[in-house]
């Protein structure tokens, strides 16, 4: 035993004790994190789809609190239970630091149902590496709880035994057995501590791996949520309907491949296109960003006007303005790049399943996603064989996003015809008003249209009354031959464009 106490006066200055404060029952917590009552209950409405044992919910409210919280509160370490002070470090506490960490709280942040499904990924990818950390450590773990409880107690009877020897010094041996009990107990803890920690340290490679894959994991599933949620609800932020209603969604979306393809391109499109509507300024009448020269008087500064006041400056006013100096405001406004409305004629036949059909739905609700902010009309026509013709009409403000949803699910299978989907387009610009009309004609093959049909196309498009640009999926096949160009102004083919190509498609539109 390293300390020994000959005398109250020894127990009363020693480093081990502080009786300055009256002894207060220690709090022990199992979790990490301290959480906010609103916290807490954006956590039980998120997680009510989802089925837990009650003894994970500590760690999974910890997760979500990670995820979801604008800032942290942490326990601190003394506060925490053995298990959670020693071993979930080593999957929990270490996430902070982490880059991709970061990259996750972009994703979960402020949203309660995209953080649960990151934390519930975690979860279940980290357990099985907890489990064993839990395994190598459980006889350990077990001395020292009950020496730490033994703790509790032994420093609760001395802290009674001390006040008692002040008052009566016969008591004195007492206090002194109490605080050598206590003392040899908090070293057993230290011996205990630290060969739980080697164990921990000697686990430290297969946890490090695990933790990489469980936040990987994380993240793609928390990219998945938040997309579906942005491309298939009228609320973004999933805070308008039950976390049962998000949950049945994002099940919907996993257990459909098509689906699946397209909501992943489709949010990536969307997210591509908030970052263009960002920056989408010009010059004009708007917000004064900067001073420049000129000779705008509505956009002059008071200063250049106040030479008008006095007959002595009136001519160097004068001067000013015919050089083009005057000082004036610069301003900028929001452009709106998009002219008329817009027809995507998408090809659904069997040649295009799989990913082509996936990026190339995506790309048409991406569009529709930029006439939507336009104020313009949008319509899809899907097509495969000769009677395989269906149009999703989405005109300002009505439709909803199940009707969005539909239009994504919806896949012909079958042949291959030109005619019918191009005679639909002219139809919607003939007689339901679609003015101005860009068609975008997505297909993966080749078919012929009649001289006919070519040439009302060549008279809509010299009418001015549209344009169709075509986009060939040759991806997987490049330089195949195709027929296009009969009735397109412009050919992009997949198997040319680079990284940004899809910027530059919905740039144009």
């Amino acid at each position: 035993m390293k300390y020994r106490f000959s005398s109250l006066d020894r127990i009363l200055h020693s480093p081990l004790f502080d009786f300055s404060v009256p002894y207060q029952e220690p709090e022990q917590t199992d979790r990490v994190t301290r959480s906010t009552r609103l916290g807490d209950m954006r956590f039980h409405e998120a997680c009510r789809p989802y089925y837990f044992e009650e003894e994970d919910l500590p760690m999974l409210i910890d997760l979500f609190y990670l995820f979801y919280a604008e800032e942290h509160r942490m326990t601190r370490p003394e506060e925490r239970l053995a298990p959670v002070r020693l071993l979930q470090p080593a999957v929990m506490d270490k996430l902070i630091g982490r880059s991709d960490f970061a990259q996750l709280r972009k994703s979960c942040k402020g949203n309660a149902f995209v953080s649960m499904e990151a934390a519930q990924t975690y979860f279940m990818t980290i357990i099985d590496e907890l489990n064993a950390l839990y395994d190598e450590t459980e006889e350990l773990v077990t001395v020292l709880t009950q020496l730490e409880k033994r703790q509790d107690g032994l420093k609760k009877k001395l802290y009674r035994f001390v006040q008692e020897a002040q008052a009566d010094p016969a008591k004195a041996p007492k206090a002194i057995r109490a605080a050598e009990r206590l003392a040899s107990t908090g070293e057993q803890i230290q011996v205990i501590t630290g060969m739980i920690q080697d164990k921990v340290r000697k686990r430290q490679p297969e946890t490090e791996d695990a933790v990489h894959i469980a936040l990987q994991r994380s993240i793609q599933s928390a990219e998945l949520a938040r997309y579906a949620l942005q491309c298939w609800t009228d609320d973004p932020d999933g805070q308008s309907q039950t976390a049962e209603r998000s949950y049945d969604l994002l099940d919907r979306v996993k257990h459909d491949p098509m689906l699946l393809g397209i909501t992943r391109q489709l949010g990536r499109m969307k997210e591509m296109l908030s970052e263009l509507r960002k920056n989408d300024y010009a010059h004009g009448r708007g917000e004064k960003y900067s001073i420049t020269r000129g000779r705008d008087l509505k956009n002059l500064l008071s200063g250049e006007l106040a030479l008008l006041a006095s007959p002595a400056t009136t001519p160097l006013f004068l001067r000013k303005y015919n050089a083009k100096g005057l000082l004036q405001y610069a301003k900028r406004e929001r452009v709106h790049k998009g002219h008329g409305d817009i027809i995507v004629c998408l090809d659904e036949s069997a040649s295009t399943e799989g990913e082509n059909a996936a990026w190339g739905k995506a790309l048409a609700l991406a569009v529709q996603d930029i006439c939507a902010h336009e104020g313009r009309k949008f319509a899809l026509i899907h097509f495969a064989g000769e009677d395989a013709l269906r149009t999703d009409r989405f005109l300002p403000g009505q439709y909803t996003a199940n009707d969005l949803l539909s239009a994504a699910e919806h896949f012909f299978d079958g042949g291959t015809d030109f005619e019918t989907p191009l005679r639909e387009a002219l139809r919607l610009i003939n007689e339901e008003a679609f003015d101005n009309a860009d068609i975008l004609f997505i297909t993966d093959g080749q078919c012929s249209i009649s001289d006919e049909l070519a040439e009302q196309l060549q008279a809509a498009i010299q009418d001015a009354r549209c344009s169709v640009v075509g986009l060939l999926l040759d991806a997987d096949s490049p330089g195949m031959a195709f027929s296009l160009e009969k009735f397109c102004e412009k050919v992009v083919r997949t198997s040319e464009m680079d990284k940004d190509g899809t910027e530059q498609i919905l740039l144009k539109c």
